[in-house]
């Protein structure tokens, strides 16, 4: 079965530990936007477990505005490796090039 970036979205928050899933959700609700974009209401924040996340901010914002936004979020609570592994999963191209010789 091929994962999608809502999977790969996913993963990345369910791999957070119970403390740094709050701190992710506080810079969340903290963190700038695109001018065209709402903010998803705080009271719906703070209850979501990371299914639920990962669920509202794609409903909310689109699957590659959400990936975008988990990944700037992700680096801003210094998650960089988790940020890192994520744009690999969401970047097959720099997964599968290679080069021969």
């Amino acid at each position: 079965m091929v994962r999608t970036r809502s999977d790969h979205l996913l993963y990345s928050l369910e791999e957070l530990l119970p403390y740094d899933f709050e701190k992710f959700k506080f810079k969340l609700q903290n963190t700038s936007l695109e001018k065209e974009h709402t903010r998803i209401p705080r009271g719906q924040l703070q209850t979501a477990e990371p299914v639920k996340l990962a669920s509202l901010l794609v409903n909310h914002y689109g699957e590659e505005y959400a990936v975008q936004l988990i990944l700037q979020v992700l680096r801003a609570i210094n998650q960089h490796l988790l940020a890192e592994e994520l744009h690999q999963l969401i970047s097959p191209e720099t997964n599968h090039s290679y080069r021969l010789g």
